[in-house]
């Protein structure tokens, strides 16, 4: 379907730029999210553990593993970079199919300086997922629309599927809306085609649902799992939602036995009292809270504004709208109405996923990056198999004109490829000072720091757990950090209170970390003075009065605070 020679010059060009982006370039995770199931699947909150929270279980036993066969290797990091790198080398190979070689060079040069940034340099499970449900279900479609099967490359596509289900299924699910509008203006017998298939096609979907099931079985078949997850699901429902406001039910609230510092908690990520914040009790702030929801799908005219706000403000973390942008202004001049059409359909789409976000308040970039990657690609990728640009280029007859357009396509190739690589080399020397492997991280020494004192210590996600949530670096974080947090615990987090995040909290005695702080001598909290002000209230208001608070030592400019009655 694909010549040899094809993929392997697309693919080394895609390397190129990957190893590029690697070896000079700034790796990093977006969110500390990432850093913390990286951390979990190593072993530093415990046992190496399958349970990463977001990725799939089978992910999770995967990397559980590896890291036992092969320890000195960052397996979560290596898991997303390789399939990133493959994802965007089928999504070259799939958008260049009806285009002739240097043309494919080009176009393969652009969507690598086009999406090196996000997916080779700014690692993001979210985002990850998106670009290869696009990367899987484009392979796919390209032997549909011309009925061929490959069993290499369904294995292929079935793969990047599994992987994206695995990473996050609905960052897979928003590229259905754009895979819909192809389908819709296919001109071919689509019905037939798909008939012809449709056995060796099921494929990645029986392998999804088989990882969906599995999934759920071990979640939800654990009973401390799944009171975890259901708890988690409600504070979801708080934290990341903005619902269940103290002043908006203030005196239901107070009736059901909450009090305003409980929310002040909340809010500030400092839940960690096993025996308050149960599950029990967060179903009653549910319920006392259900009318006053302030997210949800609903028509009006400010989230719409809101919406096209934020989309309008894109163009400040990628180029994909203003490519998307460009290919609808393309179309709307050059193209016959059929396509027309079909890109008008396309960003109504981007605009529908946009409203829905803001809905339900989950505007942010790792989110929209996946909405304007599904929309320009599937767009792209449409117009290209449907021969659109193979008409304009008819136009020209001429093999003067032909050879020239060839030698300019790779000469600007060339010339891009050479300022990216002139980028990295000056972030490699000005930034990384020459080193491949960065830096220590800012917070890896206050991490050892509190990890080789004395006691069990209690922290807030600011002071510990944000960027590399302690490690040294990115590409260090492997199974030598087992039990790297034997004596910490967070005060709060999303993964409180999981098995795994109390973990070593158990292992010396101490269900209620809350309660620990007053009783035990040998616990401290480490944060700010705000957040250690809002604990000693709290802890009064529950487990004294009596209760004292005193600054008993500084690791890194952190303080550490003693409670005791």
């Amino acid at each position: 379907m694909y010549s040899r020679k094809k993929w392997a010059v697309l693919s080394g060009i895609s390397l190129l730029y990957f190893i590029l982006c690697i070896v000079f370039g700034c790796l990093k995770y977006v969110t500390s999210d990432d850093a913390i199931m990286n951390l979990i699947a190593a072993g530093a909150f415990g046992s190496p553990s399958q349970y990463l929270i977001f990725n799939n279980i089978v992910i999770g036993y995967f990397l559980k593993f590896m890291y036992a066969v092969i320890p000195f290797v960052n397996w979560y990091l290596w898991l997303y970079l390789f399939f990133n790198l493959l994802s965007i080398i089928v999504i070259c190979v799939v958008i260049t199919d009806r285009l002739p070689m240097k043309a494919s060079i080009l176009v393969t040069v652009l969507i690598n300086l086009l999406l090196a940034y996000d997916f080779y340099s700014n690692i993001q499970f979210t985002q990850s997922s998106t670009l290869y449900g696009v990367a899987g279900v484009a392979l796919i479609l390209a032997q549909l629309f011309y009925e061929k099967k490959s069993v290499i490359l369904m294995v292929i596509a079935t793969a990047i599927i599994a992987m994206g289900v695995g990473a996050r299924v609905v960052g897979v699910g928003m590229v259905a809306p754009f895979v819909l509008a192809m389908l819709l203006f296919y001109k071919g017998d689509l019905k037939n085609k798909i008939k012809k298939v449709a056995i060796f096609f099921l494929m990645p979907i029986i392998v999804s649902v088989l990882m969906l099931a599995a999934n759920f079985y071990a979640y939800y078949m654990n009973p401390e799992w799944r009171y975890f997850t259901d708890w988690n699901n409600i504070m979801s429902e708080k934290r990341d939602f903005g619902n269940f406001n103290f002043s908006w039910n203030k005196d239901e609230y107070l009736a059901a036995g909450f009090t305003e510092i409980d929310f002040k908690l909340m809010d500030m990520w400092l839940w960690n009292d096993t025996e308050y914040f149960t599950l029990d009790r967060l179903k009653t702030m549910k319920e006392i809270g259900k009318d006053t929801r302030v997210d949800g799908f609903k028509l009006d005219a400010g989230v719409l504004a809101d919406s096209l706000e934020k989309m309008g403000e894109s163009w400040k973390h990628g180029a994909y709208s203003a490519a998307f942008l460009l290919i609808v202004v393309f179309a709307l001049i050059f193209f016959e109405k059929r396509y027309k059409f079909f890109v008008i359909l396309q960003t109504f789409f981007v605009i529908s996923e946009y409203y829905g976000l803001t809905c339900f308040r989950r505007i942010m970039w790792r989110v929209e990056c996946g909405i304007w990657v599904s929309a320009l690609f599937f767009t792209l990728m449409f117009l290209i198999y449907e021969g659109c640009f193979d008409k304009i280029y008819a136009k020209v007859t001429s093999d003067k004109v032909k050879k020239t357009l060839g030698i300019c396509a790779i000469g600007l190739s060339a010339v891009i490829t050479i300022i990216f690589g002139a980028g990295k080399v000056d972030t490699f020397v000005n930034q990384k000072h020459c080193r491949v492997i960065p830096e220590d991280d800012w917070m890896y020494g206050k991490a050892k720091a509190i990890t080789e004192r004395e006691g069990f210590y209690l922290t807030d996600v600011d002071t510990l757990y944000s960027d590399l949530c302690g490690a040294k670096n990115i590409f260090d974080i492997d199974a030598k950090y087992r039990d790297f947090y034997a004596n910490v615990c967070q005060f709060g987090g999303w993964i409180m209170p999981s098995p795994i995040g109390l973990y070593h909290a158990n292992l010396v005695g101490i269900a209620n970390p809350a309660r620990a702080l007053v009783e035990r001598d040998d616990v401290f909290f480490i944060g700010g003075g705000e957040k250690a002000g809002y604990i000693y209230v709290y802890l009064n208001e529950k487990y004294g009065p009596g209760i004292n608070m005193e600054m008993v030592d500084e690791v890194y400019e952190a303080p550490v605070w003693r409670f005791s009655k």
